[in-house]
Formats: C-alpha cells, sequence, structure tokens
C-alpha cells in the first residue's frame, strides 16, 4: 500500500455494521473503489488471534550491506565557520547533478546543496544482537505486514570531521550538520530524504524508496526487487 503524508490524507471514524464498515455517524464512506487505507482499531476488538499475532509480529530485511556507500547532501550557505579540512570533503552539487534524481526528492532545502560521502559501517553489540549478525547493514524493519522504517548500523564518516562515532544515520546527519550547517539552530532532518543510495543504473535516489516500495519502479532496480520479493512472501504467507 502506498503511503502518503498527513498534508495528502483525511481521518475518518468508521464503525463495523454488520459486517460493513460506515461512517461512524450514519451512512456510507463517500470513498471511491478500490481505495486503500489503514484502520486502527483496539487490539482486543480483534476476534482472530492468529490474525492478530501476524499483525504484531516484526521482522528486519537487510538490504544493504556494510560498506555501501551513501551521499548525504547538507545545505552550506556560506563557508563562515567551516573548516578547510572539511571543506574538502564537500561535492558540489554541479558535479552530481546529472547522477541525482531529484524527481524522487519532495523538498529540497533552500540553499545550495552539497553531498558528502559516508558509507555503512560495522555494527554496534546491540545491533549484533538485535540483527543477529556479525556484520553491519542497512535494515528495513517490518511490522505487521507494513514498513515500519529503516535502520542502519554506525555511519562511518569522511577523515576529520568529528571523533565521535555515529551510531545511527540520524546521529550521523546531526554531526555533518553541525560540521557543514552551522547556520542552522536545529541539527536535525528527514533521514529518508537527506540520504540517497545508488542504484544499479547509477543514478543516486533518496532512502525513500527503500523505505516505501510503492513509489520504486523496475528502473530502481534494487528498491523495486526488494518489494517485489517482500510482497511475494506475503502473497505466500511465507515468514519474513
Amino acid at each position: 500500500m502506498k503511503k502518503v503524508t498527513p498534508e495528502q490524507s483525511i481521518r475518518i471514524p468508521v464503525k463495523l455494521v454488520d459486517d460493513a464498515w460506515e461512517f461512524a455517524y450514519g451512512g456510507k464512506v463517500p470513498v471511491e473503489n478500490g481505495t486503500e487505507g489503514e484502520l486502527i482499531v483496539p487490539a482486543k476488538a480483534v476476534v482472530d488471534p492468529k490474525f492478530l499475532e501476524r499483525m504484531k509480529t516484526k521482522a528486519s530485511i537487510r538490504i544493504l550491506e556494510e560498506g555501501t556507500e551513501l551521499l548525504a547532501y547538507v545545505i552550506t550557505k556560506d563557508d563562515k565557520g567551516i573548516s578547510e579540512k572539511s571543506k574538502a570533503h564537500l561535492i558540489p552539487w554541479n558535479a552530481m547533478r546529472d547522477s541525482i534524481a531529484n524527481e524522487f526528492i519532495d523538498n529540497w532545502s533552500a540553499g545550495q546543496p552539497s553531498f558528502v560521502k559516508v558509507s555503512i559501517g560495522n555494527p554496534t553489540d546491540k545491533h549484533k544482537v538485535k540483527f543477529e549478525t556479525q556484520s553491519g547493514g542497512l535494515w528495513l524493519l517490518i511490522e505487521g505486514r507494513e514498513s515500519a522504517g529503516l535502520q542502519s548500523s554506525q555511519i562511518s564518516l569522511p577523515d576529520g570531521i568529528t571523533d565521535e562515532a555515529a551510531i545511527s544515520l540520524n546521529h550521523a546527519f546531526t554531526l555533518l550538520s553541525e560540521v557543514f550547517e552551522p547556520w542552522r539552530k536545529a541539527h536535525t532532518g528527514n533521514v529518508y530524504q537527506r540520504y540517497l543510495y545508488k542504484e544499479k543504473n547509477d543514478r543516486w535516489y533518496p532512502l525513500e524508496l527503500l523505505r516505501n516500495g510503492a513509489i520504486a519502479g523496475q528502473e530502481q532496480a534494487i528498491a523495486y526487487s526488494l518489494w517485489q520479493d517482500f510482497l511475494a512472501k506475503i502473497a505466500a504467507n511465507k515468514n519474513i
């Protein structure tokens, strides 16, 4: 099911009446046939224990391996506060213009984007236990039958950026933003849009495509293959 943003969606209160969902205050739900949505109901209201167990099951799928390079994009409004050593790691927009799939970037931040190359690093002890692995990677988290997000092992930053170990995508972006975006008051960002991965067609796409396979087409081979395999397992009712 394709995910939509809060701005694109509307909450409709419904009530199950004689095995059919109706508008909670009476009448049919006035939506088009084939419309997909999500029902949020009390767990105790689910009468099939096996169905409830399936919907609460959590799993993970490794989608990128340790050592895989990613691009983090930052907005460098000016050079103030950025050391010469750090500047050397910046890749200008013009150098990447033809290989960035910017049609998949929802909103570039105001200003000229630059890029910093990072890579997926080794796992912490917590990662080893959680994902039952001795190597790092990027995992798609599954809850029930839907994507619940992405989680990485440690992220390796360029030499000289910081002595602090980046334990996640979010933490790594905060460290990068503190160095390359000193003008910002808050050093956070949407990692699904702020990090790009390289597809088999040599173009760079936002991680959002790996989190939400509904927007991936066949030209995005890694994301498309991941989600086709996942959907096939669901259809066959296999463990994921």
